[in-house]
Formats: structure tokens, sequence, C-alpha cells
């Protein structure tokens, strides 16, 4: 298992299988707002194309009033696969298929906060992200947050693609420096953030990041962002992933 303290080393996975040195699985617990969904082992599989993160009802089965009654969809399960390790600067890459569906987020990204601490990290939530909303994807948005557990500082920017994300695999990095954070669609670089004493982007010094990916349903209060998630009618979407790469304290070149 990657060390805790320390920069984790570069690595590579097909991710056609888990690889238990390097990755585990959210399993048992809900997060809560804004999420509508809880995390269940049940929601990730693998084949020889790769991994597959799904959301839908996991078959406890209660009566469309007692749910709304309730408030959340209790019976609706989500997957999210997480890395052991912590890791710092250098490029980080993936292959996915995210799911178009209003309400329904897909995500890649790098994370530190209170519950995800690495040794000498500050605690404090750090985030660096890529994110789909599944009411359009044909764009995609892009995001950070440094030192900021109140998430009152994000830099949400959406990139219009000229394709439809759900429909084929596309390749997609974030290259996380000391000075910069940039994002490359397909190897071509579509927003760059450098950072400033005023607006400054996440440092090692404050945290190394996990790396997470996930598939979660937006609660009805959010819905001007990612859509409306219909909770009446609730279908099982997977999002894919495939051929995740690490390169440690190396800028992405393609």
């Amino acid at each position: 298992m990657p060390a805790m303290g320390v920069d984790a080393k570069s690595f590579a996975d097909p991710l056609t299988k888990l690889d238990s040195e390097n990755w585990w699985i959210a399993d048992g617990w809900a997060n809560g707002f804004p999420f509508l969904n809880r995390w269940s082992a049940e929601s990730i599989s693998f084949s020889e194309h790769g991994l597959a993160i799904s959301l839908g009802p996991d078959g406890h089965q209660i009566s469309n009033n007692e749910r709304f009654q309730q408030g959340d969809a209790i019976d609706l399960v989500g997957g999210e696969y997480r890395t052991h390790g912590f890791y710092g600067y250098g490029c980080y890459e993936i292959e996915m298929k995210p799911v178009r569906a209003p309400g329904v987020v897909t995500s890649f990204f790098l994370f530190a906060g209170p519950y995800d601490k690495p040794k000498n990290g500050n605690g404090i939530h750090n985030e660096i992200d890529i994110e789909f909303l599944g009411s359009n994807t044909n764009m995609v948005q892009l995001n950070f947050w440094t030192d900021d557990d109140a998430y009152a500082n994000s830099h949400e920017t959406l990139v219009f693609l000229d394709f439809d994300a759900s429909q084929a695999f596309h390749h997609y990095a974030i290259d996380w420096g000391p000075k910069a954070i940039e994002w490359f669609i397909d190897g071509r670089s579509v927003m760059k953030f450098d950072d400033s004493p005023y607006d400054p982007i996440p440092k090692v010094s404050s945290s190394r990041l996990r790396v997470m990916a996930n598939v979660w349903a937006t609660h009805p209060n959010i819905s001007n962002w990612a859509g409306l998630y219909d909770q009446r009618n609730l279908q099982q979407h997977v999002a894919e992933y495939r051929n995740f790469r690490f390169t440690a304290r190396k800028r992405c070149h393609f």
C-alpha cells in the first residue's frame, strides 16, 4: 500500500480488475446533502473493458410514498473508487465515458479533507475536479478549491465540447504543479489556472490528494446545476473508466 506521508509513486492501471494495493471501494455510508445516494461496493464492477461505476436502486423495495416522506432515496446506491495513497504534483490521466441523465454527476477528481487526511496534511478541503453534469454531456465542468472547508471559493468553469462525452471514451488529464493547474482533453489544453497569492491553487505543502472517481445523484435543491434527478422512475445508469495513469513530478505531455 502506498505510504501516506510521502508522495505516492507513479503507477498505471488499465482498471480491468481491483488493484487492492492502490485502490479501495467506498461501501456502507452516505455523504448526505447534496448526494441522494449512499455508496455500495456492489456499484463497482470490472471487465476486460475497464471499470464500470453504476447508480441505481439496490433492490431494497420501499414505496414511493415512503421514500418521499423521508425526503431521501434511501434505496439508491452509487459507486465511488478511491486510492489508498495521497499524491502530489504530476500528471493524472483517465479515459472515461460519463452518464447522460439529468441529475447524475460523473466525476474524476483529486481530493483531501477532514475525513480524507494524509499524514502531515492540514485536514482542510482541497480538491481538483473533472465533472460531467448528466443534463448535458456536450460539456464538462472543471473546478478546484484551496483550503476551503466552506466550499465558498469555487472556480467552476464549463468547457463546451465538440462531441457528446457519453457516447465514446475520451482522454482527460489534470496537470497539477506548484505554479498552475492545467486540464487537457484528448491531448489538448482546455483550461489553465495559474497560482496567485490572491487566489492560490492547492499546494502539496497543505495536503497531498487522493485520486477518486464516483457517480452520484443530485438533490432536487441543486437541480439548476446538473438537472433534476427522477426519483419516481429509478433506473440503472453506468459510467465507464479505463487506463488510469499517474506520473509523479512530471508535466503532462501529449
